[in-house]
């Protein structure tokens, strides 16, 4: 009797395999049915956070950016820093098309989060479908580059770079990074002269508008080099010379473009995206040794990917002894002696993945400073070489397993997607809630005096300055270099009617940096309501401030006589 109920679960799991893959040969009969299916099972992911509010940095992207409010700035747009709208120095951010793509938003739809949200959304939607079709034409069977597809949509790592509205140059330029490579792709077969012609051109203007999104655009040059080899390893090259046609055209448009970026578009004199001097910054060696610790994080990120928080430390490291550092000199090692032996004994698969991997992590490794050690965004181009790995293994041992095992990973496969639209399901709730996002970032991050500042900013929006008044003071206890800090804190002690409190802290704003529109502002507005003959001197270094001159501290003590 007990052989009854095993046989009929048998057969009860084996229609179930069937049913899932019925499910899969119709999703992946035509290109139509794969973009319908991954739109909707994205979308039903992350709904939730289209609902959500405005948040973190995206008040000086986009709310208190005057850049962005219309359509007659888009030179200025290309013209200056991403933050330049909002008053802001010392920032050498430059993401032009980011800038555009709000401008018009804010034109049709004002600042309605909705709209600001759905539009990363959908390029996420677009960079999964685009993965599908690179990895169909890198050799992978349909149903596992659908699975490699959905992989990438459904992690939580990437939520950073979905959920956030500021952070929209990562998906942005990966459609450009795809679209470069795919187009590379196409030059491999045996294609006339005109068609040749246009990909060029096509090639030639989705490059060089993903260098209007952000710098990492350049990637793509080492991405497509690896491919060549990949193809050519494989056999699948018709004409060589086609190829590197477009590599060199390519590589002279991307030098062009850095040159004119660091030499006219650079707003801080110094190369990198951070303008701060330390020793981190002022020595490759460090930057480099610092990358090669925090290397292992990314992996735990992307294993375990239950801890996300934006605010990662900021701690560089001038040794290799440590013993993370040594296990990630042994996993380089162990990655690019595989890599190496993929390409010489077998078709290079592995190394394609791998070295994909590294080489989109390269602009974020220290050889140019950036602004933070890691970021989970920053995995958003590299996680692809790692999943392209994963369907490559699946492809290649899945038939030869038995059918009870092939079962069994199935069935794990999809409790793990599962999970994985579980937990962007959750961290979407934070992404569209403030106060529950600081919340959620001082669990990880207790050092952080940008994010007590922020919070603060949140109870004080609520018109909470009981609440907001602490969080500030701990914010500047923590690190008093943030003029935003003070001048927030200045806000809520006026609506404590504590006027000459505030009128300390907007100076200790504007001791930090003289150039602060913001506290220069409301020092004036401040002054004339008390009648104070002052406004005028703070109003004139408004204006200097307008007609691009710097203001000094001596300007700001001159002013308070």
């Amino acid at each position: 009797m007990a052989a009854v109920p095993i046989s009929w679960h048998f057969i009860e799991d084996t229609n179930m395999i069937k049913s899932i893959s019925k499910l899969i040969d119709k999703v992946t009969s035509s290109q139509r049915s794969v973009f319908y299916f991954l739109f909707c099972i994205t979308l039903f992911v992350y709904a939730n956070v289209l609902f959500g509010h405005f948040i973190f940095d995206d008040n000086i992207f986009i709310e208190n950016n005057t850049m962005i409010r219309s359509l007659s700035n888009i030179g200025t747009i290309y013209t200056s820093s991403t933050t330049a709208g909002s008053g802001l120095v010392g920032d050498n951010f430059y993401r032009p098309n980011q800038q555009l793509i709000y401008t018009v938003l804010y034109t049709l739809f004002g600042l309605t989060p909705f709209f600001f949200h759905l539009v990363p959304i959908l390029l996420h939607i677009m960079n999964g479908f685009l993965i599908f079709i690179l990895f169909t034409k890198l050799g992978l069977r349909r149903h596992t580059a659908l699975f490699g597809s959905v992989f990438f949509l459904l992690h939580p790592i990437l939520t950073q770079a979905v959920s956030y509205i500021s952070g929209l140059s990562e998906p942005l330029v990966l459609s450009s990074i795809l679209l470069t490579v795919i187009l590379f792709i196409e030059s491999f077969g045996d294609i006339t002269k005109k068609i040749f012609i246009k990909l060029v051109l096509l090639s030639c203007l989705v490059f060089i508008l993903g260098l209007f999104s952000k710098e990492s655009q350049v990637v793509s040059l080492g991405l497509i080099a690896l491919i060549f080899i990949y193809k050519y390893k494989r056999g699948e090259v018709v004409k060589i010379s086609r190829p590197i046609t477009i590599f060199s055209i390519l590589f002279i448009i991307s030098i062009i473009f850095l040159f004119i970026r660091f030499q006219f578009l650079n707003f801080t004199g110094v190369a990198g995206l951070f303008g701060e001097i330390n020793s981190y910054t002022s020595n490759l060696w460090v930057r480099l040794m610092t990358f090669i610790h925090i290397l292992p994080e990314y992996f735990k990120m992307i294993l375990w990917p239950w801890r996300l928080n934006y605010e990662k430390p900021y701690i560089a490291f001038y040794s290799l002894l440590s013993m993370q550092s040594i296990f990630s000199i042994i996993s380089i090692l162990a990655g690019g002696t595989l890599a190496v032996v993929s390409i010489i004994k077998k078709k290079g698969e592995l190394f394609l993945g791998l070295s994909w991997f590294i080489i989109a992590l390269l602009p974020v490794s220290g050889i140019i400073p950036v602004n933070s050690m890691y970021l989970e965004h920053w995995l958003y181009t590299p996680i692809i070489g790692l999943i392209f790995c994963i369907c490559y293994l699946y492809d290649l041992y899945f038939d030869k397993f038995s059918f009870m095992t092939r079962q069994i990973i199935l069935y794990i496969l999809i409790l793990i997607l599962i999970l994985f639209s579980f937990r962007i399901i959750a961290r979407n709730v934070e992404w569209g809630d403030p106060i529950k996002f600081y919340n959620n970032e001082l669990k990880y991050s207790t050092s952080s005096a940008r994010i007590y500042n922020n919070l603060a900013m949140q109870y004080a929006d609520k018109e909470d300055c009981v609440s907001a008044i602490p969080h500030y003071r701990k914010a500047i206890e923590l690190n008093d270099s943030y003029p935003q800090t003070h001048h927030n804190l200045a806000n809520c002690l006026i609506a404590d009617g504590k006027t000459e409190e505030a009128i300390q802290e907007y100076l200790k704003a504007l001791y930090l940096q003289p150039n602060f529109i913001y506290s220069l502002n409301r020092m004036r507005t401040l002054f004339e309501k008390i009648g104070d003959k002052r406004s005028q001197k703070f109003l004139d270094l408004e204006l200097k401030l307008q007609n691009n001159q710097n203001i000094t501290t001596e300007d700001i003590v001159k002013a308070m006589i």
